[in-house]
């Protein structure tokens, strides 16, 4: 019979189609044992032992191996001894060379594809996964940031901490929490903390003060698209608490036409949108107004310089109205963060936690992922990825010694590149 399978060990005495799978039987194909490898007392024959495992598919439909296997016992110890076939992994009830496909699909494919193709259980590609990732924490390990961005994400029901490399565009690390429990032996633990130069992130206290005390070189910037979405929650606020005096028809307009006008721009607003603008000074001026103070505090950002931005900020909370609590509330949390959030014009090329692209990327992903996976899982999933790892690895450039120009073969490896794991997990179906 032609050796289909091409295992040591072994051969093949038949095979059958059984509920969608090919069923293949193999005998060992050895020389027989003579002593005990316990005891080295002598064997004798004691009938045979067949056992099922999966192996990789075969004609694209999911393969089983009966291995049929010669039993012994031993005359002195009287153990039962099996001879051992090197292409198994007996703890997994399949071929190794089943579990390494399982392995380098297992972070790209959901597992209940992978269950499909290889006829596993999901239980076993889980466990085979959770191994696999055993070792990428052990072996993979990704340069620590010099600018680094600290966020959180809501992801498989709870609020998580993400650790990101913002000079690189890259996904640095992700932790199940954003308590200081966590937070703080994490960065304790962080490996080369001088290198973090800038950090940036919101105005949760938390973060701060696990992080500052850890990262020596490391300044803190408010990020800006954190700061600026205060003066949209005003105007916000200002909207609804008129809406509330008007009419229900009146309510619907206002919710339908205004409410997305708003968030927007003054710059980026067509000639319709400028018509409904000029339309609502005229109906609602405390409204028009409102708005002016919101395009009056994102400007403060247009600013060339710290300076210049600290004296629009002044001029902005001096000429307040008296009555505006929400506005007045956004100008007290600046105050409290002052530092911080002018630190903004002190980093290199205006740091931000790139909110827009980065975060609501990784937002995407892990909606994307986080049906019936773990954190753990996704947490991999979304770390581990080679072809988004692949664009943000660094190899070593030759370099020259007195003995010529040597290549030492080193790679720097900064994380998954976010951009291109929302494109990767968006292509899903």
């Amino acid at each position: 019979m032609v050796d289909i399978l091409q295992l040591e060990g072994v051969k093949t005495v038949g095979y059958r189609a059984e509920d969608d799978q090919i069923i293949v039987t193999v005998e060992h194909d050895e020389e027989p044992l003579q002593s005990c490898p316990d005891c080295g007392g002598q064997l004798y024959k004691h009938g045979n032992r067949t056992n099922t495992f999966a192996d990789a598919p075969l004609h694209m439909q999911p393969t089983k191996l009966e291995v049929i296997r010669p039993r012994y016992r031993c005359k002195g110890c009287k153990k039962l001894v099996t001879p051992e076939l090197v292409f198994l992994d007996e703890k997994r009830r399949a071929t190794k060379r089943l579990v390494q496909q399982v392995r380098k699909r297992c972070l790209d494919r959901t597992f209940t594809q992978i269950a499909d193709d290889t006829g596993v259980t999901l239980n076993t590609i889980k466990n085979i996964t959770l191994d696999f990732i055993e070792e990428l924490e052990r072996d993979v390990k990704f340069e620590t940031p010099t600018i680094m961005g600290i966020d959180e994400l809501k992801l498989a029901g709870e609020y998580r901490c993400v650790v990101t490399n913002i000079g690189m565009s890259t996904l640095y690390d992700m932790l199940p929490n954003r308590t200081q429990k966590t937070l703080i032996p994490y960065f304790a633990a962080l490996p080369d903390p001088e290198k973090v130069e800038w950090v940036c992130t919101d105005m949760w206290r938390p973060f701060k003060r696990s992080f500052q005390p850890y990262l020596p070189n490391a300044t803190l910037v408010i990020d800006k698209f954190h700061v600026v979405r205060m003066a949209n929650n005003a105007l916000e606020i200002e909207r609804k608490s008129l809406q509330s005096l008007m009419t229900r028809q009146e309510r619907v307009r206002m919710k339908k036409h205004v409410r997305w006008l708003f968030l927007r721009r003054y710059s980026t607003l067509d000639a319709e949108q400028l018509e409904s603008l000029h339309e609502l000074a005229t109906l609602h001026p405390e409204l028009k107004l409102a708005y002016d103070i919101k395009e009056d505090f994102f400007d403060i950002y247009e600013a060339r310089n710290k300076s210049e931005a600290i004296k629009r900020f002044h001029d902005w909370e001096r000429n307040l109205p008296s009555g505006s609590k929400s506005f007045r509330d956004v100008a007290k949390t600046v105050n409290n963060h002052f530092e911080d959030i002018f630190a903004y014009w002190d980093s290199p090329a205006r740091i931000t936690n790139a909110y827009t692209e980065g975060n609501n990327a990784l937002t995407r992903v892990a909606n994307r992922m986080g049906r019936g996976y773990t954190f753990d899982v996704i947490r991999a999933k979304m770390l581990y990825n080679k072809i988004a790892r692949s664009i943000s690895t660094i190899n070593t450039q030759p370099s020259r010694t007195g003995w010529g120009w040597v290549s030492i073969s080193k790679k720097t490896e900064y994380g998954p590149h976010i951009p291109t794991l929302a494109d990767i997990f968006e292509e899903e179906p």
